[in-house]
Protein backbone atom coordinates (compact mmCIF):
# COMPACT_ATOMS: atom_id res chain seq x y z
CA UNK A 1 0.00 0.00 0.00
CA UNK A 2 2.87 2.37 0.82
CA UNK A 3 4.16 2.12 -2.75
CA UNK A 4 0.75 3.10 -4.13
CA UNK A 5 0.58 6.03 -1.72
CA UNK A 6 4.02 7.23 -2.86
CA UNK A 7 2.95 7.04 -6.51
CA UNK A 8 -0.33 8.81 -5.75
CA UNK A 9 1.54 11.56 -3.87
CA UNK A 10 3.45 12.20 -7.09
CA UNK A 11 0.16 12.71 -8.94
CA UNK A 12 -0.41 9.20 -10.33
CA UNK A 13 -4.22 9.06 -10.58
CA UNK A 14 -4.19 5.34 -11.49
CA UNK A 15 -2.27 4.50 -8.31
CA UNK A 16 -4.72 6.57 -6.28
CA UNK A 17 -7.65 4.75 -7.89
CA UNK A 18 -6.11 1.37 -7.01
CA UNK A 19 -5.50 2.60 -3.48
CA UNK A 20 -9.12 3.69 -3.08
CA UNK A 21 -10.44 0.42 -4.49
CA UNK A 22 -8.35 -1.50 -1.96
CA UNK A 23 -9.87 0.34 1.05
CA UNK A 24 -13.34 1.19 -0.27
CA UNK A 25 -15.12 -1.56 1.69
CA UNK A 26 -13.42 -0.41 4.90
CA UNK A 27 -14.53 3.18 4.28
CA UNK A 28 -18.08 1.98 3.64
CA UNK A 29 -18.25 -0.04 6.87
CA UNK A 30 -16.93 2.86 8.93
CA UNK A 31 -19.28 5.36 7.32
CA UNK A 32 -22.22 2.99 7.82
CA UNK A 33 -21.78 3.26 11.59
CA UNK A 34 -22.91 6.89 11.42
CA UNK A 35 -24.98 7.29 8.26
CA UNK A 36 -27.93 5.14 7.18
CA UNK A 37 -28.55 6.23 3.61
CA UNK A 38 -26.39 4.43 1.06
CA UNK A 39 -26.65 7.44 -1.25
CA UNK A 40 -25.30 9.73 1.46
CA UNK A 41 -22.55 7.21 2.25
CA UNK A 42 -21.51 7.17 -1.40
CA UNK A 43 -21.44 10.99 -1.44
CA UNK A 44 -19.34 11.13 1.75
CA UNK A 45 -16.88 8.52 0.48
CA UNK A 46 -16.55 10.34 -2.84
CA UNK A 47 -16.06 13.68 -1.07
CA UNK A 48 -13.43 12.08 1.17
CA UNK A 49 -11.61 10.62 -1.82
CA UNK A 50 -11.55 13.98 -3.61
CA UNK A 51 -10.42 15.82 -0.50
CA UNK A 52 -7.64 13.34 0.25
CA UNK A 53 -6.43 13.30 -3.35
CA UNK A 54 -6.10 17.10 -3.28
CA UNK A 55 -4.28 17.05 0.09
CA UNK A 56 -2.25 13.87 -0.38
CA UNK A 57 1.00 15.76 -0.93
CA UNK A 58 0.70 17.09 2.63
CA UNK A 59 0.78 13.56 4.10
CA UNK A 60 4.22 13.17 5.67
CA UNK A 61 4.21 9.49 6.65
CA UNK A 62 2.80 7.22 3.92
CA UNK A 63 2.38 4.37 6.42
CA UNK A 64 -0.28 6.50 8.17
CA UNK A 65 -2.39 6.87 5.01
CA UNK A 66 -5.23 4.60 6.11
CA UNK A 67 -5.66 6.19 9.52
CA UNK A 68 -5.39 9.64 7.87
CA UNK A 69 -8.15 8.94 5.35
CA UNK A 70 -10.36 7.31 8.01
CA UNK A 71 -9.97 10.40 10.17
CA UNK A 72 -11.09 12.60 7.27
CA UNK A 73 -13.97 10.21 6.53
CA UNK A 74 -15.17 10.31 10.14
CA UNK A 75 -15.02 14.11 10.13
CA UNK A 76 -17.07 14.18 6.91
CA UNK A 77 -19.60 11.76 8.41
CA UNK A 78 -19.93 13.85 11.55
CA UNK A 79 -20.33 17.03 9.52
CA UNK A 80 -23.04 15.39 7.41
CA UNK A 81 -24.74 14.08 10.55
CA UNK A 82 -24.76 17.50 12.20
CA UNK A 83 -25.98 19.40 9.15
CA UNK A 84 -28.72 16.91 8.36
CA UNK A 85 -30.72 16.49 11.55
CA UNK A 86 -32.99 14.00 9.79
CA UNK A 87 -30.20 11.41 9.55
CA UNK A 88 -30.65 8.80 12.25
CA UNK A 89 -28.03 6.57 13.85
CA UNK A 90 -27.50 3.18 12.28
CA UNK A 91 -30.29 0.86 13.38
CA UNK A 92 -30.64 -2.87 13.35
CA UNK A 93 -32.65 -2.74 10.10
CA UNK A 94 -29.51 -2.10 8.05
CA UNK A 95 -29.56 -2.93 4.37
CA UNK A 96 -27.81 -6.31 4.34
CA UNK A 97 -28.20 -6.75 0.58
CA UNK A 98 -26.19 -3.60 -0.08
CA UNK A 99 -23.61 -4.63 2.47
CA UNK A 100 -23.22 -8.04 0.85
CA UNK A 101 -22.92 -6.45 -2.62
CA UNK A 102 -20.08 -4.31 -1.31
CA UNK A 103 -18.15 -7.34 -0.08
CA UNK A 104 -15.39 -8.66 -2.31
CA UNK A 105 -16.42 -11.56 -4.53
CA UNK A 106 -13.83 -13.81 -2.90
CA UNK A 107 -15.57 -13.71 0.48
CA UNK A 108 -17.38 -16.89 1.36
CA UNK A 109 -20.91 -17.02 2.72
CA UNK A 110 -19.78 -17.93 6.26
CA UNK A 111 -17.69 -14.76 6.45
CA UNK A 112 -20.64 -12.68 5.21
CA UNK A 113 -22.95 -14.30 7.78
CA UNK A 114 -20.51 -13.63 10.61
CA UNK A 115 -20.12 -10.01 9.48
CA UNK A 116 -23.90 -9.59 9.40
CA UNK A 117 -24.10 -11.05 12.91
CA UNK A 118 -21.33 -8.70 14.04
CA UNK A 119 -22.99 -5.60 12.61
CA UNK A 120 -26.41 -6.60 13.92
CA UNK A 121 -24.89 -7.16 17.35
CA UNK A 122 -23.08 -3.81 17.51
CA UNK A 123 -26.08 -1.89 16.16
CA UNK A 124 -27.37 -1.61 19.76
CA UNK A 125 -24.27 0.31 20.83
CA UNK A 126 -24.16 4.09 20.68
CA UNK A 127 -22.13 5.73 17.93
CA UNK A 128 -19.04 6.42 20.06
CA UNK A 129 -18.84 2.81 21.18
CA UNK A 130 -19.72 1.40 17.76
CA UNK A 131 -17.01 3.33 15.87
CA UNK A 132 -14.35 2.23 18.38
CA UNK A 133 -15.44 -1.41 18.12
CA UNK A 134 -15.26 -1.21 14.31
CA UNK A 135 -11.86 0.48 14.30
CA UNK A 136 -10.40 -1.90 16.89
CA UNK A 137 -11.86 -5.26 15.91
CA UNK A 138 -12.72 -4.90 12.21
CA UNK A 139 -9.87 -2.59 11.16
CA UNK A 140 -7.28 -3.73 13.74
CA UNK A 141 -6.22 -0.26 14.85
CA UNK A 142 -4.45 0.09 18.20
CA UNK A 143 -5.83 2.21 21.03
CA UNK A 144 -3.24 4.85 20.26
CA UNK A 145 -4.18 4.97 16.56
CA UNK A 146 -7.88 5.15 17.38
CA UNK A 147 -7.27 8.01 19.80
CA UNK A 148 -5.48 9.93 17.03
CA UNK A 149 -8.16 9.17 14.44
CA UNK A 150 -11.01 10.23 16.73
CA UNK A 151 -9.00 12.96 18.46
CA UNK A 152 -9.83 11.69 21.93
CA UNK A 153 -7.73 10.51 24.86
CA UNK A 154 -6.39 6.95 24.65
CA UNK A 155 -7.96 6.13 28.04
CA UNK A 156 -11.32 7.31 26.70
CA UNK A 157 -10.94 4.84 23.84
CA UNK A 158 -10.21 2.02 26.32
CA UNK A 159 -13.14 2.99 28.53
CA UNK A 160 -15.60 3.14 25.64
CA UNK A 161 -14.40 -0.20 24.31
CA UNK A 162 -14.77 -1.74 27.77
CA UNK A 163 -18.32 -0.37 28.10
CA UNK A 164 -19.17 -1.62 24.62
CA UNK A 165 -17.93 -5.10 25.45
CA UNK A 166 -19.97 -5.09 28.68
CA UNK A 167 -23.12 -4.10 26.76
CA UNK A 168 -22.41 -6.82 24.19
CA UNK A 169 -22.15 -9.39 27.00
CA UNK A 170 -25.64 -8.40 28.21
CA UNK A 171 -26.97 -8.59 24.67
CA UNK A 172 -25.48 -12.06 24.17
CA UNK A 173 -26.97 -13.23 27.48
CA UNK A 174 -30.37 -12.03 26.27
CA UNK A 175 -30.66 -9.32 28.90
CA UNK A 176 -30.92 -6.66 26.18
CA UNK A 177 -33.05 -7.43 23.12
CA UNK A 178 -31.77 -7.02 19.58
CA UNK A 179 -34.19 -5.48 17.11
Amino acid sequence: MDELVEKAKKGDAEAYTQLMLSIRNDLYKICKTRIISDDEIEDIIQETMIKTFKQLKKLRDVSKFKSWIISILINNCNMQYRTKQKVRLYESNCNYETYIENRQASDNIDMIDSDIDFYLLISKLNYEERIIVILHYAENFTFKEISKILRINENTVKTRLYRAKEKLKYICKGEIEIG
